[in-house]
């Protein structure tokens, strides 16, 4: 959910909610492209959890891509951080070592 304090600072307003979810990551905006970067968590009914990085517009809201970094506990980012590189590459340490993923739109 994207929420902006109004300039004369009398409230705030939603300006889109998300389905993403992300348990455990503060996501990062990349001012270059103006994506928000979220390392998302998807669980199935056989309780191996599914690891994404997920890209949504920060403007608008809508996701514009999501790539699967792997399946379990190897990819669990336990609350590291979401890095992004001088080149676009998104960097996200996690059990399994760290997984890079680069938008190549």
């Amino acid at each position: 959910t994207r929420i902006d304090v109004r300039s004369d600072g009398s409230g705030c307003d939603t300006v889109w909610e998300s389905a993403v979810r992300s348990p455990s990551t503060v996501p990062k905006l990349s001012t270059a492209n103006g994506l928000l970067y979220f390392y998302e968590k998807e669980p199935n009914a056989l309780g191996i959890d599914a690891w994404y990085l997920t890209a949504v517009d920060f403007r608008t809201g809508e996701r514009r891509w999501r790539t699967l970094t792997g399946t379990g506990p190897a990819y669990d980012n336990n609350w590291a951080p979401i890095t992004i590189g001088p080149d676009g590459t998104a960097y996200a340490g996690v059990f399994n070592g760290i997984v890079a993923v680069r938008d190549t739109a």
